[in-house]
């Protein structure tokens, strides 16, 4: 199903003002593109990866400070207070200095999603998303349930969100494909609705 991907990709690239919280997108060409909405699964570049390194190394070298800091005893009450209140700002500013670079469509393009085509659902990532199996197609035919979990996503530690949404569709053969997502109450339960909604429809199975 690359050529699903490929009409996904060339629609995502041509449609970059799109809002981010834009999840679902029709392409028109009977090829649904499902953004990881609130995820930070970028594609990453030398120049991209030359521009975002010295963040996570001031991270590390601050809490280096910190621990340091601590762990040597010295200094009073006030000093020590003093101490961890600017570190943990600094933290706090370089984190959101981090969220900003990512959203930064120039330097970190979006090319990982989901696509529902006509022959079925294929989900393309990387195996820093998903070590396992970070490329799997599922044809509608052979899909043989579905369930939404919360689980531990340890890309979405650079956002704050180590916790995500998973939309799981499993195969009549056992694989199976994972749909990421980070989305709130009544907005999470209204696209796990509309995904639902659409895998029924293509499938012509109730699930």
């Amino acid at each position: 199903m690359q050529s699903d991907y490929d009409l996904g990709l060339k629609f995502v690239t041509e449609n970059e003002d799109l809002p981010k919280t834009t999840t679902l997108l029709n392409t028109g060409n009977d090829v649904t593109v499902i953004l990881p909405t609130g995820l930070p699964l970028y594609g990453l570049s030398l120049y991209s990866l030359f521009i975002l390194a010295p963040i996570p190394v001031f991270i590390m070298s601050v809490a280096y400070f910190l621990v340091a800091f601590l762990l040597s005893g010295h200094g009073t009450p006030a000093t020590l207070a003093m101490v961890i209140g600017g570190c943990i700002f600094m933290l706090w500013g370089l984190g959101k200095a981090l969220q900003l670079l990512l959203s930064v469509r120039d330097l970190f393009p979006i090319k990982f999603f989901t696509t529902f085509g006509k022959e079925g659902v294929s989900m393309h990532y990387s195996r820093w998303h998903f070590p396992l199996q970070p490329r799997i197609a599922i044809r509608w035919k052979e899909i043989d349930s579905t369930r939404v979990i919360k689980a531990l996503f340890v890309p979405g530690l650079l956002v704050g969100k180590p916790r995500i949404t998973l939309f799981e569709i499993q195969a009549k053969n056992g694989e199976l494909l994972k749909i990421p997502f980070h989305a709130k109450n009544e907005t999470g339960r209204t696209l796990i609705e509309e995904i639902d909604k659409q895998i029924q429809s293509r499938s012509g199975v109730h699930l």
